[in-house]
């Protein structure tokens, strides 16, 4: 039970140094070196009282004023970093009752647990004094003892790896990824005093690893269970040589999942439907990337821990940054229209009046009708549907054709404005359109749904071609839009 509780607090230091460390515009603070000390005393009096030292009343004394120096000045001690996270992954971000409780649990378990279980074995006079001098007492123990140096190694590998994937540098990543499961293999082996075997195997591991992030569905799962499965076979070699059952566990779980998982930056083994699309980020704080359906055409955004956006838009773009430079606001572009993410928020702002399903016929209907017809150089069309009673464009397409037809997002200097406004059933002719400088034939036309004085939909459709466009084509393009069941 002693050495389960001591590893538990390992780990919960652990997760501490992760979240205080781990917000990289941190680094620029010098009252950071006031919470690093912090951290290295709280481990200390860890170890210490592992080794039920009678004089871990010193690395117990000097931690107090440490910490009220570190409140004085406001310096982060990493509760409420851990607070954040859990709520972010839990999604229980506003249960103010459940936030509390893990803060104060685990305040009390930081600053207060150890004093209490000092004074317990010093009562129980279960204090002894062990072979720790005075300078391993205030922190050199991580350099002296064989035991503790090993830990801190493995917390820096961690550390060093969770920091490589917040940045999310593919080639930091790739390289952590390959080389700390494999160390910290290594660092177990050294201090249980036997050879590393079938380390090449965990490589191996490492690689395909990496690989299923471009893999989808069965096939992730397929890669991702022969890692773990040459992780589980890397750990039957290390029990066999220690016996050590818990250890042995802790180990697979670690380096099979839990650290490659670290050094990509995020978990993979959610949205198991959408690969990763290339290795470009968003938002780098967040870990927001790119991901794609299974066909590769179309995109959206995943976090580290799950779906942000589902991949159903053709391409996403910048719209707006934050005073400091940092992008916060992006376009989603599909069937001709965008919808704007707020990445900090995780919401879609400013939504569209388009009606997405008309959207799409509408998009449909005027590329059959180029693809029909037969299309030169810059030929161009529009589509708007609106809304007479709430006077709302719910439908808006506007293509170009250069051999295949090219969506366009904005309105200027698409098409020249008609000089009248069409009645139902008109028709408007101009035989010198000026697109781009060069001259076109352009024919307007206009109709109402349904076609009487009752009308709820205004249908305007615009064609601008080398050759005059015919009445009868733009007309029957009109009523096949007219005839969608969503204009019903």
């Amino acid at each position: 039970m002693k050495q389960k509780l001591f590893f538990l607090d390992l780990v919960i230091l652990s997760v501490l140094m992760l979240c205080l460390f781990g917000g990289r515009n941190s680094w620029a603070q010098p009252n950071l070196i006031i919470s690093m000390v912090m951290i290295i005393l709280r481990l200390t009096i860890t170890f210490s009282l592992y080794h039920r030292e009678k004089r871990a009343w010193l690395p117990l004394a000097i931690f107090i004023p440490f910490v009220a120096l570190a409140i004085i000045a406001k310096c982060s001690i990493g509760i409420g970093e851990i607070v954040y996270k859990i709520s972010d992954i839990t999604k229980y971000d506003y249960n103010m009752t459940i936030r509390r409780v893990i803060g104060v649990s685990l305040l009390l378990w930081i600053f207060i647990m150890p004093y209490v279980t000092y004074f317990i074995l010093l009562l129980r006079k279960q204090l002894v004094r062990t072979e720790l001098t005075l300078k391993e007492l205030v922190g050199g123990i991580f350099w002296h003892s064989r035991f503790e140096k090993t830990c801190s190694a493995l917390l820096m590998v961690m550390l060093v790896t969770f920091m490589t994937g917040l940045a999310m540098d593919a080639r930091l990543c790739l390289m952590t990824c390959l080389t700390a499961a494999p160390l910290s293999y290594w660092l177990l082996c050294h201090y249980y005093r036997f050879n590393a075997e079938k380390l090449y195997v965990l490589v191996v591991g490492m690689v395909i690893f990496w690989h299923a992030q471009m893999v989808v569905e069965v096939w992730r799962v397929l890669m991702l269970t022969m890692c773990f499965v040459m992780a589980l076979y890397v750990g039957w070699k290390f029990y066999e040589n220690t016996k050590k059952s818990f250890a042995t566990v802790v180990a697979v779980l670690y380096l099979g999942i839990l650290l490659p998982s670290f050094a990509i930056g995020y978990n993979q083994y959610t949205c198991l439907e959408y690969a990763r699309s290339g290795f470009y980020y968003l938002y780098p704080y967040k870990g927001i990337i790119y991901i794609t359906d299974s066909t590769r055409k179309l995109y959206g955004l995943r976090d580290r821990y799950g779906l942000l956006v589902e991949p159903e838009y053709e391409h996403i773009r910048i719209s707006g940054h934050f005073q400091d430079g940092g992008t916060y606001i992006y376009e989603f572009r599909k069937d001709g229209y965008s919808r704007y993410y707020d990445v900090v928020n995780n919401t879609f702002m400013h939504e569209p009046d388009i009606n997405p399903e008309l959207q799409r016929k509408t998009r449909l209907l005027i590329e059959n009708h180029f693809d029909m017809y037969g299309s030169d150089l810059d030929d161009r069309g529009q589509i708007t549907v609106t809304d007479i009673g709430n006077h709302k464009i719910v439908a808006n397409v506007m293509v170009s054709m250069y051999g295949n037809p090219i969506l366009c997002y904005d309105s200027k200097n698409f098409i020249p404005a008609d000089s009248v406004q069409l009645a139902s059933g008109t028709f408007l002719k101009n035989d010198s359109a000026n697109v781009i400088g060069s001259k076109k034939h352009s024919l307007s036309y206009v109709l109402n749904v349904p076609n009487d004085d009752a009308a709820r939909y205004r249908v305007y459709v615009c064609l601008i071609t080398d050759k005059t466009p015919s009445n009868t084509a733009v007309r029957n393009l009109a009523e096949s839009i007219a005839s969608l069941p969503e204009l019903k």
